[in-house]
């Protein structure tokens, strides 16, 4: 497919986020093979820092989620300081949100209103500068190749960015077909599915999970998955497919707080949808959130322990209010994240934040291989 958009001298940037350095910006991924132009990927490739100074554009296009504002502009005023003729704009479209985060733009932008569809051509990931370090850990199947076959969810859940988004999605055809290439070209190793809630249709999952099972790669659903609409069936065709890690969007155990988020469950949704998850995988994830409406620190705990009883992993991250929702630069997860709404006490929001350090899905341990990793490429 031919795409109208042309520019003749544009560089992408990719903003340093201090999180996700395994997984790359799908939007700007996507945006840069319509371009097709150079992007250099600061957060998986933080250094040198100012390398895109050495590189001279009439356009620079700057890929901003929420967290990444503040890097966004001080690298557009460092980039119109030395080169002042240029243009600056955000780069967004197609991708809504990613990893929680949504994408924003500046006041000057360029919006590729390409719908999420099977018109969109497969990410080609080499135009990245970072790409060396993901190909490397990819075959190595250190980190898992991420690939988006939907976004947009019809649920109202408050805390969510997507929530009662368009549900778009791309067929699974189409989507076998990213993973196949990815695979005959880069010889990836697993994937993982980054939707931001991949099991809205049963039907659409169990269809994908036929066609990827012919691949023979180990893979995950590292978001959330909706425990009502997860059974015995989607656990099957997951576990043959090879799938080997799924989590679960929980948020919280007590009935109280899942009707005042507008979930759409029940702690006996939830209780049942895990305890099927753990019959088929070693492997079970359940997302919590610090601090939501009509919370405690008694009731947060109570989910903690819930998930150690239960035996699963339990991810906390921090609410985010409404009014807050837009807040640039606050991390909600990760090691600098810290707490944002007042529903009680902060300190104590940040001891149940450190109680459950251990059981994210990435740990400190494996954040320091990925620095390891990064820095013998630098080398």
């Amino acid at each position: 497919m031919e795409y109208p958009i042309k520019y003749k001298n544009i560089i992408l940037i990719n903003p340093y986020a201090g999180v996700n350095f395994d997984i790359p910006n799908i939007g700007i991924a996507y945006i840069g093979t319509i371009l097709n132009c150079r992007i250099i990927d600061l957060n998986t490739l933080p250094k040198p820092k100012n390398r895109y100074l050495k590189i001279k554009a009439d356009t620079v296009g700057i890929s901003i989620q929420s967290r990444t504002y503040s890097e966004a502009r001080k690298i557009a005023e460092k980039y119109k300081k030395k080169y002042p003729e240029a243009k600056i704009k955000s780069v967004s479209g197609i991708i809504e949100v990613q990893c929680c985060y949504p994408y924003i733009n500046f006041d000057e932008k360029i919006e590729i209103n390409i719908p999420f569809s099977d018109q969109l051509p497969f990410p080609n990931y080499e135009l990245f500068d970072s790409f060396p370090i993901f190909l490397k850990n990819w075959q190595k199947g250190v980190w898992n190749y991420a690939i988006m076959t939907s976004q947009g969810c019809p649920y109202q859940c408050i805390y969510c960015v997507s929530r009662n988004k368009k549900y778009l999605t791309r067929s699974p055809e189409n989507c076998y077909e990213e993973l196949k290439l990815a695979k005959e070209k880069w010889n990836i190793k697993s994937f993982s599915i980054l939707d931001d809630c991949f099991n809205v249709d049963k039907k659409r999952v169990i269809k994908f999970c036929e066609l990827v099972k012919n691949l023979n790669l180990k893979w995950s659903c590292a978001n959330g998955l909706r425990a009502d609409r997860f059974d015995e069936e989607v656990a099957i065709a997951l576990k043959e497919a090879g799938c080997t890690h799924i989590s679960f969007g929980i948020e919280s155990i007590d009935d109280e707080i899942l009707k005042f988020i507008k979930k759409g469950e029940t702690s006996k949704d939830i209780e049942k949808a895990v305890l099927i998850a753990k019959k088929y995988f070693d492997s079970v994830n359940g997302f919590f959130i610090i601090g939501l409406p009509g919370s405690s620190y008694e009731k947060d705990l109570k989910s903690l322990e819930w998930a150690k009883q239960i035996g699963i992993n339990a991810h906390f991250s921090y609410y985010v209010p409404f009014d807050k929702q837009m807040q640039y630069d606050s991390l909600f997860y990760g090691e600098k994240a810290k707490p944002i709404a007042d529903t009680y006490s902060k300190d104590l929001q940040e001891k149940i934040y450190k109680m459950t350090s251990d059981m994210r899905p990435y740990k400190i341990s494996i954040a320091k291989k990925i620095f390891k990793k990064i820095k013998e490429y630098i080398k």
